[in-house]
């Protein structure tokens, strides 16, 4: 790894240990952080098991598409199965290659392979969460080795704490940035006597999303005649349940499904309004990405998406489990252009003013900062103590 100066004349070696690569809001917030963080002087690169986006990349070796692009790994050692048991040994061979000073795990599901890495190699890191744990889900860390648990919102903070019972003191709250370079405004040339409008929602297929509210919303509009067209894109277990409640509903060439890997900044281009029906929500990252691409937003008071949306004015709130609410509101932008363009002017300034990647990666560099001295305390301790250990004690 190069090493080069921030202007605070202090660089830092990090490495980035994430899951699938992929066109989703997740994957383009560490994105955005690697970028940022190289920017500020800093030196990362990243180590990731595949995904949707794979083939872009060499399958042994790194990739650079700009300046501050991070060169990205793909290995199978990050799989769970015994092929990546096997494999751990030559990935820890070329991570010493590149000897960084900490690592970053993103994501509950690599938290072992993390605590491995950081053993092996005896190195700090710190594991970063962006969601809510699934039901009997569990996170194992090495005490000794791990800084600090990130997490996108005090709602996942409290949940970490109350529920899966991990110490408070070690979880910090930093949300995720967006690159507002990414977003652009969305095409407002399209002809709305031509083509009905999109209203669309973006998630995993799982219960808390909410995604069944946002279907029966689009029955509601249907019995009212109302035209427009509805779009889902995600992929997860409650995909089935779904489109078997489309089919009762009568909504099959109403309500479609992204196929397949879509990447959702596609999705946002052709939106002209986003819903979240979410349950619960640890941040509302692809609210906050709908926003950044100028698109108004429509979301439950769940988690995250509170804080982010002051009702009327960056967006509308709903409550949850309420289609007619949903209902009513998509309705009320349809009818209103104006005050659609109003709330997604406002939604993109908020975004850009709470949510911009330099501020993220200005708190990560703080905790990457903390981290590393606190590991250096601490060696000094260990190693006075070896010292007293080893001293004669006085004479007799």
């Amino acid at each position: 790894m190069s090493e080069i100066m921030d202007e605070r004349g202090r660089s830092r070696r990090i490495l980035f240990v994430t899951g699938r690569l992929g066109p989703t809001a997740a994957f383009r917030a560490i994105l955005a952080l690697a970028r940022q963080l190289n920017k500020a002087g800093h030196t990362v690169e990243m180590v990731c098991r595949g995904g949707s986006l794979a083939s872009v990349y060499p399958r042994e070796g790194a990739w650079r598409a700009s300046e501050h692009n991070p060169p990205i790994w793909l290995s199978r050692a990050l799989s769970s199965d015994l092929r990546g048991r096997l494999g751990l040994r030559g990935l820890v061979a070329r991570i010493r290659k590149m000897n960084p000073e900490i690592i970053h795990v993103h994501g509950a599901d690599l938290a072992g392979i993390g605590a491995r890495l950081a053993r092996r190699l005896r190195k700090p890191y710190v594991l970063g969460i962006g969601d809510f744990l699934d039901p009997g889900q569990s996170v194992g860390f090495s005490r000794r080795f791990i800084g600090r648990i990130i997490v996108a919102s005090d709602a996942v903070r409290v949940d970490l704490v109350n529920r899966i019972r991990l110490p408070r003191e070690i979880i910090e709250v930093v949300p995720e940035g967006v690159d507002m370079s990414v977003f652009r405004g969305r095409d407002r040339g399209r002809s709305a006597k031509s083509e009905a409008p999109v209203v669309g929602t973006v998630g995993r297929l799982v219960e808390s999303k909410g995604h069944e509210y946002f279907i029966r919303a689009a029955h509601l509009l249907a019995m009212r005649g109302r035209m427009a067209h509805f779009v889902i894109a995600g992929e997860g277990p409650d995909r089935k349940r779904l489109q078997n409640l489309i089919s009762e509903l009568d909504l099959v060439d109403r309500v479609t499904f992204a196929r397949g890997p879509v990447d959702q900044l596609d999705v946002f281009r052709a939106m002209d309004i986003m819903v979240v029906a979410a349950l619960a929500e640890a941040l509302g990252l692809p609210a906050i990405e709908a926003m950044a691409s100028g698109v108004p937003v429509i979301a439950t008071s769940a988690g995250g998406v509170f804080k982010l949306i002051e009702n009327g004015k960056t967006g509308i709130l709903v409550p949850k489990k309420d289609p007619d609410a949903i209902a009513r509101q998509v309705e009320r932008l349809l009818d209103d252009p104006d005050t659609a363009a109003e709330l997604a002017g406002r939604g993109r300034t908020a975004v850009t003013e709470n949510f911009n990647i330099e501020r993220t990666a200005a708190n990560m560099g703080r905790i990457y900062e903390a981290v590393l001295s606190d590991k250096a305390a601490q060696g000094k301790t260990a190693a006075a103590r070896r010292a007293d250990v080893g001293r004669p004690g006085p004479a007799a």
